[in-house]
């Protein structure tokens, strides 16, 4: 009787665990990725990869990655886009990038920073993700979406001088 009751408490203490690790992992999957760099979720449309010594960062957008990149220049190994078309992620130095289109991504949520005269102007006035940068594997995919969202086409190197001066 004795040997039956243990059996049981250690079946049902097995089961207990395998149901919480199972609620576990389906929790943790529905949690949104975040940007290791700013902190803010990281749409799929935007997602960016930086490949370093000491492994893979994800950021919510091109620029954001981009910033942190001309900050740590010699500890990047590669960097990965998604391609806006079709989510996939292609080399960041080969991608056509759009430049203030005007779809926001990783800031269409976060409030502006106010900053103005007393007659109620708010602009926003530093935005690390702005002006918004979407990458495209084919510049005619990126001039498609120019001619749909305004902004600008723009190369890798192009782009990384654009955040170099913003």
């Amino acid at each position: 009787m004795r040997a039956r009751s243990v059996v049981l408490t250690v079946v049902g203490l097995l089961t207990l665990a395998v149901v919480a690790w199972a609620s576990y992992r389906v929790t943790a999957s529905r949690q949104p990725l975040v940007c290791q760099i700013c902190g803010r979720d990281v749409p799929k449309q935007t997602e960016f990869r930086i490949e370093t010594r000491k492994g893979t960062l994800t950021a919510c957008c091109p620029r954001c990655a981009m910033h942190y990149m001309l900050d740590h220049s010699g500890k990047i190994r590669a960097a990965r886009a998604t391609d806006y078309g079709s989510g996939r992620l292609i080399d960041a130095r080969t991608a056509y990038y759009d430049e203030g289109g005007d779809l926001q991504f990783c800031t269409r949520h976060d409030p502006a920073v106010d900053r103005g005269p007393r007659d109620g102007l708010r602009v926003r006035v530093y935005d690390r993700c702005l002006p918004v940068l979407v990458a495209f594997a084919s510049r005619e995919e990126a001039e498609a979406y120019r001619s749909q969202h305004g902004g600008r086409v723009l190369t890798y190197r192009q782009a990384l001088e654009s955040v170099r001066e913003h």
